[in-house]
């Protein structure tokens, strides 16, 4: 998993009052892009400022459970919206009654009952955070919007990517390889009929500037 679980559903700690947990908490930087963990319809929207679970969204899932997450920092729903699995929800934070930055999930059955949501914590850990470029591509069917970043994001990369990112870099550059070669073949062909030294020219660039889209 990428985010440690860092207190389990049903334990009893002095941060909650002697209260049993009602949900699961993964540990994850601020700022973490949250994802619904399946189809569902927006119940709710919440801002408890310092306490509870602070900024959260409650989703009404197909099977009538209810999905809680909590602390967050932003979010990018509304009442009423219609979510499919793995649409974004907003982006984790440090907010309502907590300690550092984490993201707290809770369940609810059909009769309003907290349940254990471990089972899916796998899921929602896998669903948090940087997307690859294949699942990007698999998700939009493209390889996403170009955001152009601000110079404090851009540090933030650069250091991020210099401590783990490139290992990331190779795993997608090369599942994406067999798209970026149609694509860039495609490039070359057209070219090739006006001159072989700018179908060469666009070939090479093609690759480059897909390798340059997956950071």
């Amino acid at each position: 998993m990428k985010f440690k679980l860092s207190s389990e559903f049903g334990v009893m700690e002095q941060i909650r009052n002697g209260k049993p947990h009602t949900g699961i908490d993964l540990a994850m930087p601020e700022g973490t892009e949250l994802r619904s963990i399946g189809e569902a319809v927006v119940e709710r929207v919440v801002d408890y400022g310092s306490q509870n679970i602070g900024k959260g969204v409650i989703l009404r899932l197909e099977d009538g459970t209810t999905a809680i997450y909590g602390h967050m920092s932003e979010i990018k729903v509304k009442v009423g919206q219609i979510i499919k699995e793995g649409e974004t929800l907003g982006y984790s934070g440090n907010t309502g009654h907590s300690t550092g930055a984490h993201l707290h999930f809770g369940l609810k059955d059909q009769t309003g009952n907290f349940i254990d949501p471990t089972p899916l914590s796998s899921k929602l850990d896998s669903l948090s955070g940087k997307q690859s470029f294949m699942d990007r591509f698999i998700e939009n069917g493209t390889v996403g919007n170009v955001q152009f970043p601000s110079l404090p994001s851009i540090k933030e990369w650069v250091s991020d990517f210099l401590k783990s990112g490139i290992e990331d870099w190779i795993v997608d550059f090369i599942l994406a390889l067999p798209i970026l070669l149609t694509v860039g073949l495609g490039v070359w062909a057209l070219l090739n009929m006006i001159s072989k030294r700018l179908a060469s020219l666009g070939f090479g660039l093609t690759i480059i500037s897909g390798g340059l889209l997956l950071l």
